[in-house]
């Protein structure tokens, strides 16, 4: 899949990856939750119907005990599972990084058009902690190609610390 996307980098250097050019994105402050270390969000402009696109990125300390990726994965899956608002539609092991990742799918559950739709990777980063990369899409007539440049740009990321 071919689209205008530019490389971005995290002013400290810890990762990059690619978004879709028109694209706005900002470094995230987290001063105030211990667990999250950096991030990012990135936010496509308004569709003709006024619905966004979003990818974040998160370096965390991690949310288990014993700082496993097995562990961090299936912590974020309980935390997602007492979540009334969401559906779980799939989850499990996935190559689609460098190194192995867990994933989960996941999407609103009240049947409205425009609701969102989720996917969150989760890595271990090079330094012991963990990143957490997530696309949210709005079902719409445009979420199969929203998804698929979402997930071409997370198919980008690659971390240095």
């Amino acid at each position: 899949m071919k689209f205008a996307k530019e490389k971005i980098k995290y002013p400290d250097g810890s990762f990059e990856l690619f978004l879709p050019k028109n694209w706005n994105w900002k470094v995230e402050n987290y001063e105030n939750k211990s667990e999250i270390i950096l991030g990012i969000d990135a936010i496509s402009k308004p569709d003709k119907e006024n619905y966004i696109n979003i990818i974040s990125i998160q370096k965390t300390k991690g949310f288990s005990i014993d700082k496993s990726l097995e562990s961090e994965y299936n912590m974020a899956l309980n935390n997602f599972q007492k979540n009334k608002s969401l559906k779980l539609i799939e989850s499990g092991k996935t190559k689609l990084l460098e190194n192995l990742s867990y994933y989960i799918h996941s999407k609103s559950n009240t049947g409205n058009y425009g609701e969102v739709e989720i996917i969150t990777l989760i890595t271990k980063s090079n330094d012991n902690n963990f990143y957490h990369l997530t696309v949210s899409a709005s079902t719409t007539k445009e979420l199969k190609l929203n998804m698929a440049v979402m997930i071409q740009c997370l198919k980008t990321f690659k971390q240095y610390k």
